[in-house]
């Protein structure tokens, strides 16, 4: 089969690869659609270690079953699924004292190392636990998005508690995950502002339904936010971009007794806020990481179809082309979803 190896920093090549053999717990399932998150961009371009070279990268794909295992039970030849990207070890003590898959010390993560093959592929291996069958009424590009527009569903409905109609919400970033958010807002009728520092992607939230958006570059977010807020701020914070400055802007713009969600990758960086704004406001902060147990949810959520998620979608590229999609993909403004169809 041909796949895309990310061998190491700007190393990633097209190569004939042995076609996979499924184990008794797994299946082989040949690749539909994959998406091109910032994570695999960041690993190609050496800013972020969290891979381990080589490895088959592609974390967020959907396809179809061609051959199972001896002992799976749940899907068949035929079935269209796509796959969660964490699988806890099930034995350490994070695991049975009940936490989330990604708390867990000793998990296998997808799509980050040579054991753990990516969707960036022809075929990629699934084991049986991380499988999820695609809706009838939703394609393969749609599904490719599950992961992205999971992590973004479930920083508004898991970690942030919901929008409702009556809430006042505030996204940080147009990035995908920031759109993806934005859309999981406007869903339930919630009025949605967007911050985002980048012309094209001011662009794509407005066209996209962002009820305002605002360039943080014009030297008043504060007040652009609180006027369009009657002078309360966002109930309903969303930080997406992982930015310092917009971390920090989160607790300028919420409102008393708010929420912050923290969905932006941030790690080895310390961040000056003004905690006491926090403190006297009541402001619940929360960390949202992965998207665990929301993969179902995210799944009905598109099936309903309240909004156009694949309008996020702006480049489509053959895996002989996956170099230029992970070029495309490193400039981070002049693109939306990129997806990659093998």
């Amino acid at each position: 089969m041909k796949a895309a190896v990310l061998r190491g920093v700007h190393d990633l090549r097209l190569e004939a690869l042995a076609d996979p053999r499924p184990a008794a717990d797994e299946v082989l399932v040949r690749v539909r659609a994959a998406g091109l998150c910032g994570t695999d961009v960041h690993m190609w371009a050496g800013t972020n270690q969290e891979g381990t070279f080589p490895f088959v990268p592609g974390h967020e794909w959907s396809g179809e079953v061609v051959e199972v295992g001896a002992g799976i039970r749940s899907v068949a030849v035929g079935d269209r699924v796509v796959a969660e990207v964490p699988i806890p070890c099930h034995i350490c003590a994070n695991c049975k004292d009940g936490m989330e898959p990604n708390m867990c010390p000793d998990f296998e993560l997808y799509g980050f190392s040579w054991d753990c093959p990516g969707g960036m592929a022809e075929y990629t291996l699934a084991r049986e636990e991380r499988l999820f069958k695609i809706p009838d009424n939703v394609s393969f590009e749609e599904a490719a998005l599950v992961e992205p527009v999971s992590v973004a569903y479930h920083g508004v409905w898991g970690s942030g508690g919901g929008a409702a109609p009556h809430d006042r919400v505030v996204v940080f970033g147009a990035g995908p995950i920031g759109l993806f958010a934005m859309l999981s807002c406007k869903a339930s009728g919630a009025p949605v502002i967007v911050v985002e520092p980048h012309s094209y992607r001011r662009s794509m939230a407005r066209e996209l339904g962002a009820d305002v958006v605002i360039d943080p570059a014009d030297g008043d977010l504060v007040g652009e936010v609180m006027h369009h807020t009657g002078g309360r701020g966002a109930t309903l914070v969303l930080e997406c971009s992982g930015s310092n400055g917009a971390v920090a802007a989160t607790l300028d713009v919420v409102g008393k007794q708010g929420r912050v969600v923290l969905i932006g990758q941030s790690a080895g960086r310390r961040i000056p806020v003004e905690i006491g704004k926090a403190i006297f406001q009541r402001t619940r902060i929360t960390g949202s990481s992965g998207s665990p147990y929301f993969f179902p949810k995210t799944l009905t959520f598109m099936s309903r179809r309240l909004v156009d998620l694949m309008a996020v979608v702006t480049h489509r590229f053959a895996l002989d082309d996956v170099l230029d999609a992970f070029e495309l993909g490193h400039t981070a403004v002049d693109c939306g979803k990129i997806l990659v169809l093998p």
